[in-house]
């Protein structure tokens, strides 16, 4: 339905925004602007005459989202008032609907900003704090009965304290925002006591796609002993490993799971932002000892364009393991590496993961020295490329890195990687990662198993839970070993399981189903 306010609306918006919020917003925006995401393409109705697009525009002045289906009210804020820009269609609601389901939409005389609610109680309740109706109904909402999006409403309790836009609607289907706005660093917090939607806000019969990951989220940067987004928010990576590209088992190469769909299903069905690719170096015909080093570096290359055209990032994987010492195969990673990173230059999507487990006794010192050799080979080709660094045994010595880190420059966004496999490493190496972080080192749980350290033995899902809730309470991204059909524990794919993407439930271990779980929770997928 269209708004006939839109002269009275206009009239306000480019007073407030343009003096009060727009001067506010100069000095606090950096710290508390909540993530602005542009939506993907407009959805294709089945039958337009049935409903109408719910604009979502974006003011980068009072960091204010505002909704309308009034295109009159979207073109002219677009194109004559200070600050707005589309963002496109946020969802679609139907054009006709009963009385009792309309969203109304809410202005505050003194802040300047909008709020939606079909709560007629809450409109009286508001009228003591400056809350005035904004004109009539603005548009008609789906029960969800048979389908739809839910559409959930986020406060901010910091930037209501400053009298800053501080709420906002979030489309569950656009997972990556839905899940940034539920993590607890974001300062928002979903308003409804019973975790249920405000409305649906997409008509059956019609489809949203949400942004990517990248495109809502961009390249990332270590600030301050975390990882953030282009916007400067926390951002947690999860995702799943690859197992070795040069592998082969039960008549799959398990370089075949380096493909679009495998990577489209880890994003669409478990809800993953990131996929690693582990590159053996020494076993099973690894890229050091006898594998066509030309063929391993195509299924790289392979896997990240599937994980660009996705959206995804990726982690391209050094995957030192028996042989050790990292510096035993130094001149072939430079190489590697050097290449590497100067074909993915452009391609801020890329992290660089220069050794994944150093163990047999290797220390600290020449691991820290193989790093600083490493890094500026990466560094020559993409100066603000992630690089990941592996830790002494088997990457737990978290502890030794925090107490003698990398020097700058190698250390501008640079993490250290943490592994852990749930039934052998328990609160002992948890509390060395809290001590850790609270010394301010960067770090990334690149791998992790749900069973024994050996890949095998049987799953200790509570460890695991204990390991997954303290990673996402402190923003530590997290990737699953591994995504194959190779007959132990760790392995996500059942053993008779051929398939290569679009996995049923019943097709993953029990591992598998646990690990799609948590990212599903983590994105907001349920």
């Amino acid at each position: 339905m269209t708004s006939p306010h839109v002269s009275r609306s206009i009239a306000r918006k480019s007073l407030f925004a343009t003096l009060f919020l727009g001067l506010l917003a100069c000095l606090v925006a950096a710290l508390f602007c909540a993530t602005s995401v542009a939506k993907a393409d407009e959805p294709s109705p089945a039958d337009e005459s049935d409903s109408v697009p719910i604009y979502r525009l974006y003011n980068h002045y009072t960091s204010e989202h505002l909704f309308t289906p009034n295109e009159q009210e979207k073109d002219h804020l677009v194109q004559t008032q200070p600050g707005w820009k589309l963002e496109s269609v946020a969802f679609m609601a139907p054009k006709t609907g009963s009385d009792d389901m309309v969203i109304k939409r809410l202005y505050n005389t003194i802040t300047g900003e909008h709020l939606y609610t079909k709560d007629d109680q809450e409109i009286e309740n508001l009228k003591t704090e400056n809350w005035v109706r904004d004109g009539e109904e603005v548009f008609f909402y789906d029960a969800g009965e048979q389908g739809g999006y839910p559409v959930y409403r986020f406060y901010n309790a910091g930037l209501g304290a400053l009298m800053r836009c501080s709420h906002h609607l979030a489309l569950a289907a656009d997972i990556e925002e839905y899940a940034a706005l539920k993590q607890p660093s974001s300062g928002w917090a979903q308003e409804s006591s019973d975790g249920e939607p405000l409305f649906y806000g997409c008509a059956p019969g019609y489809s949203i796609t949400p942004a990517t990951p990248y495109e809502a989220h961009g390249a990332l940067a270590v600030t301050n002993g975390t990882l953030v987004d282009k916007n400067g928010q926390p951002f947690q990576l999860r995702g799943m490993s690859t197992h070795g590209l040069s592998f082969t088992e039960e008549g799959v190469p398990f370089r075949d799971y380096v493909n679009y769909d495998a990577f489209k299903t880890l994003r669409d069905d478990w809800g993953a932002n990131c996929v690693r690719l582990a590159m053996y170096t020494e076993s099973y015909m690894g890229y050091c000892n006898g594998g066509n080093q030309e063929d391993l570096k195509n299924v790289i290359r392979r896997g990240v364009q599937a994980a660009s055209d996705l959206g995804m990032y990726v982690i391209v994987d050094w995957h030192i393991l028996e042989n050790g010492n990292p510096t035993a195969v130094e001149w072939q990673a430079s190489n590697f590496f050097s290449q590497m990173s100067n074909e993915f230059r452009n391609y801020d999507n890329v992290l660089y993961e220069i050794c994944n487990e150093p163990n047999g006794g290797v220390d600290w010192w020449t691991v820290k020295g193989y790093a600083e050799r490493i890094i500026p080979v990466i560094r020559a080709n993409d100066p603000n490329a992630i690089v990941i660094v592996g830790t002494p045994t088997w990457s737990q010595d978290i502890d030794q890195a925090a107490a003698n880190p990398i020097q700058w420059p190698s250390s501008q966004n640079t993490l250290y990687a943490l592994h852990f496999y749930a039934n052998t490493h328990t609160q002992w190496l948890r509390d060395r990662l809290n001590a850790a972080l609270n010394a301010g080192l960067p770090i990334i749980i690149s791998e992790f198993g749900t069973c024994d350290a050996s890949g095998s033995g049987g799953n200790n899902l509570w460890e695991a839970q204990q390991w997954i809730d303290l990673a996402n309470a402190r923003n530590v991204s997290w990737l699953n070993w591994s995504l194959c059909l190779k007959n132990e524990t760790a392995s996500a794919i059942q053993p008779w399981c051929k398939k290569l993407s679009d996995w049923e439930t019943w097709e993953l271990t029990e591992s598998g189903n646990w690990v799609r779980n948590q990212m599903r929770a983590a994105a907001g997928l349920g």
